[in-house]
């Protein structure tokens, strides 16, 4: 079954801009207008109206175009997953796996999770996209990456499905030949800590804000970085106390670090494995979410 241009309608819906949705498609601008009218004459209605001159989004869907897009990603899905379920009686998993992840987030996937799913599964290759959360979205949308990882705030929920969830906590790590070398790890406060030079990575300034049980200004912070492998770094080096956003089983591969989880900022923060929406994973995608979640 040919869903071609039933496939590349949702990708235009999504990007909601005509030149944009040909690029990722790798078509001429052209060429899906064409599409667009030969569906509308199919269907006999007007599933868009362009409103010309306009920058960025310039695409609405009439009330056809609503009910078009969704029964196409509904089709695309049961074609898609239908493909896999085939594909899949063959038990041997080959492929790519594509994630896309901010660094902070990629890094302990691929140190604790990637290798173990290797060994599982040898056949399969790895495509690793760091950046920043508009990254993210980008690779998901121009199907670069089928899997993003991303803080569950950030996400759209009207274009992507969320696979799965995991809380996540405030740490602080240090050297324990520097820091409180004669004390007790249960021993050491939040009062203790915020007098130390601090370096903190984006995410932690996000929840330290967010839960406005300290004022920034008071803390001794040294450096501010945008990923939490660089405040780990600072850390490991003996200057500072880290304070960075990780899950419960994260681990630190810095022999000399210990790590204190700091109750006073818990919070409903979490990390999301997302997908686009009327998208149905690939084997290799969902043997790696079903492999994830019988470790959290």
């Amino acid at each position: 079954m040919d869903t071609s241009y039933y496939h590349n309608f949702i990708t235009l819906v999504q990007t909601g801009n005509m030149t944009q949705a040909a690029e990722i498609l790798h078509i001429t601008q052209p060429a899906l207008s064409k599409q667009l009218k030969y569906l509308e004459a199919e269907f006999g209605s007007q599933l868009i109206n362009i409103k010309r001159g306009q920058r960025g989004s310039n695409l609405q869907l009439t009330e056809a175009g609503k009910i078009f897009y969704e029964k196409a990603q509904q089709l695309c899905s049961i074609e898609e997953s239908t493909y896999n379920a085939v594909k899949q009686l063959n038990s041997r998993i080959e492929g790519t796996l594509r994630i896309a992840s901010s660094a902070s987030r990629s890094t302990p996937i691929v140190q604790q999770y990637l290798p173990a799913f290797s060994i599982k599964h040898p056949s399969v290759r790895f495509e690793i996209y760091e950046g920043l959360m508009t990254n993210v979205v980008s690779q998901l949308i121009n199907g670069s990456a089928e899997i993003g990882i991303a803080n569950l705030q950030m996400v759209d929920t009207d274009k992507f499905k969320i696979l799965l969830t995991q809380e996540e906590h405030l740490y602080a790590l240090y050297r324990r030949d520097v820091f409180w070398t004669d004390r007790e790890i249960d021993t050491i406060s939040w009062e203790d800590i915020r007098q130390c030079p601090l370096s903190l990575s984006g995410g932690s300034v996000r929840m330290i804000v967010q839960t406005s049980l300290t004022n920034m200004e008071h803390l001794n912070t040294i450096a501010i970085t945008t990923t939490k492998s660089s405040a780990i770094e600072w850390a490991s080096s003996g200057r500072t106390v880290a304070l960075v956003p990780m899950d419960q089983k994260e681990m630190v591969n810095h022999r000399k670090m210990m790590r204190i989880k700091l109750s006073e900022f818990s919070g409903d923060f979490k990390k999301a494995f997302i997908t686009l929406k009327g998208h149905s994973l690939s084997p290799v995608a969902q043997q790696f979410v079903d492999f994830y979640k019988a470790f959290i």
